[in-house]
């Protein structure tokens, strides 16, 4: 009778907590419509890999605008595959498979994280208007650029 019992009180216990625990919200639609590889705003363009100083925002794990090489020359990368805790990355560069110096939509490119040791090919490169900056930024939930 007492494991029978205890059975009881251990399954009860179990549903609690299985109807207790809180759902993950979903990501922002708005983000994830702006994202598609089909959507991105802006056009196809290219950017010199050396202007590439440092400066950019990780909208999620496959898509990030970097500023090359000023804050108003903006563009949005479109991933092949996603990078998880990209936005905690300290470091970022970029590898050109033509050797041409820059970084282009025609999906030669990779996306380098150095301490992942990893090369991530780019699907896509479209530069920005501040518009469609801060469309991206907001969609986002990031501070916006401001001219």
């Amino acid at each position: 009778m007492r494991i029978r019992s205890l059975w009881i009180v251990v399954s009860t216990l179990s549903m609690v907590g299985c109807a207790t625990t809180t759902p993950v919200p979903p990501a922002n639609p708005a983000l994830a419509t702006l994202t598609k590889r089909e959507n991105l705003p802006g056009k196809p363009g290219c950017f010199l890999r050396s202007n590439f100083s440092g400066d950019w925002t990780v909208l999620n794990d496959t898509t990030l605008i970097v500023r090359a090489p000023l804050p108003k020359d903006a563009y949005v990368i479109k991933l092949f595959e996603p990078v998880t805790d990209l936005q905690f990355k300290q470091r970022l560069g970029f590898e050109d498979k033509e050797h041409s110096g820059e970084i282009c939509n025609n999906g030669d490119d990779y996306l380098v994280i150095p301490d992942w040791q990893h090369r991530v090919p780019i699907v896509a490169v479209h530069a920005l208007t501040a518009a469609d900056q801060n469309a991206l930024l907001q969609a986002a939930g990031k501070p916006l650029r401001h001219p």
